[in-house]
C-alpha cells in the first residue's frame, strides 16, 4: 500500500528513500521499473528531474489544476476589486446554492482573507459619537456573524462603523445540533438557531490580543470593537459566566454586550426579569470598574424584541438605577 492508500502504489527510489514525500536522491524507480515503464494510475506519476525524483500530476490533472487556479485568480482579483456585477451574477447565487451554515462559513472565510469588497471613505457627516466613542459611521456589524473573532480586520475594511464579535461563552460549546440555520427565501431572511456555539473565552482572548495594537489604531480612527458575552448552556451560575467574560475580554473591547435575549439557551431570558437583571448588572458593573485598564468599556444589554410593555419598563428602571449612559439594546 503506497501513498494515498492505492493498492500497487508501493516501492522506493533506487537509493532506498520512500516515495511518500515525492523526493529521492537517485533516478526514479517505482516497483523496480523505470519511470517510462510505469502507468500514471490515479493521475500521478514519478518523474526524474536531474538527480531527484518528483511526483507530479499527469497532463489531464495538470490541466484541471491550471484551469481551477486561473479561475481562482480571476475570482480573487474581482472580489478584491469589489466588482458588484460579479457578486450579483456569480457569488451570491453560488452562496445561496450552499446549505445556510456552509454559506455563512464561506463568507466568513472570505472576509478573513480580505476577499470581500472594499469601501469608499466615509464623509464627516456620517460620524457619530456615543458611549464615549467615535464611530466613523452609524452602520455596524452586530454579533452573530463573526462569532469567534476570526475576520475582524476584513470586516472593518468593508466599511462598518463598528464590529461586534460573539456571542462568546466561558467554555467552548458546540451549540445546537445541525441543521440550525434556515433560509426563508420569500422573505429574504434566515432563522438562526445556533445556540451560542463558541470557541470560549481563551480562544477569543488569544485572537484579540494578537491584533490588540491594530485595534487600538482602528478605535482611534472611529472603528470601535464590541464583544458580546453569553453564558454556557450547562452553567448553574449565569452571573459568574458574565463576570468572567468581563474580566477576560473587557480589557480588549471598546464596549461589552450582556446578551440575555437568546431563546436558544435554556433559562437565559429569565435574566431579563427585574430582580434577576438588577443582580446580574450590579455584578457585571463592579467587575468592569475593577478592570486594570485606563479606559473602561461601556456595558450594554441585549434584550429580546418581544417583551411586554411592563417588561420594558422594568428593564428601563434597572438601567436607570445602574447609572449607565446607555444600557439597553433590543435585538
Amino acid at each position: 500500500m503506497g501513498p494515498w492508500g492505492q493498492p500497487g502504489w508501493s516501492g522506493q527510489c533506487r537509493d532506498g528513500t520512500g516515495g511518500m514525500g515525492g523526493v529521492g536522491a537517485g533516478p526514479a524507480y517505482w516497483e523496480g521499473k523505470e519511470r517510462d515503464e510505469i502507468g500514471t494510475g490515479m493521475g500521478w506519476a514519478w518523474v526524474p528531474v536531474g538527480d531527484r525524483c518528483w511526483c507530479a500530476a499527469d497532463g489531464l490533472a495538470q490541466g484541471r489544476l491550471l484551469a481551477l487556479g486561473g479561475c481562482g485568480l480571476l475570482l480573487a482579483s474581482a472580489l478584491a476589486a469589489g466588482d458588484e456585477r460579479l457578486y450579483a451574477a456569480a457569488v451570491m447565487p453560488a452562496l445561496r446554492a450552499l446549505p445556510p451554515e456552509a454559506a455563512h462559513g464561506l463568507a466568513l472565510r472570505a472576509a478573513a482573507l480580505g476577499l470581500l469588497p472594499p469601501t469608499r471613505p466615509d464623509g464627516p457627516a456620517l460620524e457619530v459619537r456615543v458611549l464615549g466613542q467615535r464611530f466613523r459611521n452609524p452602520l455596524g456589524l452586530a454579533a452573530g456573524f463573526d462569532k469567534q473573532c476570526e475576520a475582524v480586520d476584513g470586516l472593518f475594511k468593508m466599511g462598518f462603523g463598528f464590529v461586534e464579535v460573539g456571542t462568546v461563552t466561558p467554555k467552548p460549546q458546540e451549540g445546537n445540533p445541525r441543521p440550525r440555520v434556515f433560509r426563508l427565501a420569500q422573505d429574504e431572511a434566515v432563522i438562526n438557531r445556533y445556540g451560542f456555539n463558541s470557541h470560549g473565552h481563551a480562544a477569543v482572548e488569544r485572537r484579540l490580543r494578537a491584533r490588540q495594537e491594530t485595534q487600538i489604531r482602528l478605535t482611534g480612527a472611529g472603528m470601535p470593537l464590541g464583544v458580546n458575552l453569553g453564558k454556557n448552556k450547562s452553567s448553574t451560575d449565569a452571573a459568574a459566566d458574565y463576570v468572567a467574560g468581563v474580566r477576560t475580554l473587557g480589557p480588549l473591547a471598546d464596549y461589552l454586550v450582556v446578551n440575555v435575549s437568546s431563546p436558544n439557551t435554556p433559562g437565559l431570558r429569565d435574566l431579563q426579569g427585574k430582580a434577576e437583571l438588577r443582580d446580574l448588572l450590579s455584578k457585571v458593573l463592579v467587575e468592569r470598574d475593577l478592570l486594570p485598564c485606563e479606559r473602561k468599556p461601556a456595558v450594554l444589554v441585549k434584550i429580546a424584541p418581544d417583551l411586554t410593555a411592563q417588561d420594558k419598563q422594568d428593564i428601563a428602571s434597572v438601567v436607570c438605577e445602574a447609572g449607565c449612559p446607555l444600557l439597553a439594546w433590543v435585538g
